[in-house]
C-alpha cells in the first residue's frame, strides 16, 4: 500500500492518496496563531492501517513550518496528540 498526503493550502485541507485514490483528508482552520484540526476522515476501508496518523503528521509538520500552535477539534487528532 502506497500512500501519501497532498497538502491544499487554499481549501484548508489534506487529502490523503492512496495507490492512487482518494483514501481520506483532514480539514483545518488557522486563527489567531492555532491550527485547528476540525475533521480527520479516513475511507472505511482502509481504517486500521494508521492512515489517519499521516494525515496528523503532515498537519503537524505543516503547523510547526508555519509557527502555529495545534488545536485539536477533531477528537481523533486531540486523542492522538495527547497520547
Amino acid at each position: 500500500m502506497e500512500a501519501r498526503v497532498e497538502h491544499n493550502e487554499g481549501g484548508c485541507k489534506f487529502d490523503l492518496i492512496v495507490d492512487g485514490q482518494a483514501g481520506g483528508y483532514l480539514t483545518y482552520e488557522i486563527y489567531d496563531g492555532c491550527l485547528d484540526i476540525q475533521h480527520t476522515v479516513v475511507n472505511r476501508e482502509l481504517r486500521g492501517n494508521k492512515l489517519g496518523e499521516v494525515l496528523i503528521a503532515a498537519a503537524t509538520e505543516f503547523a510547526e513550518g508555519k509557527g502555529l500552535r495545534i488545536v485539536p477539534t477533531c477528537g481523533y487528532a486531540k486523542k492522538l496528540l495527547e497520547s
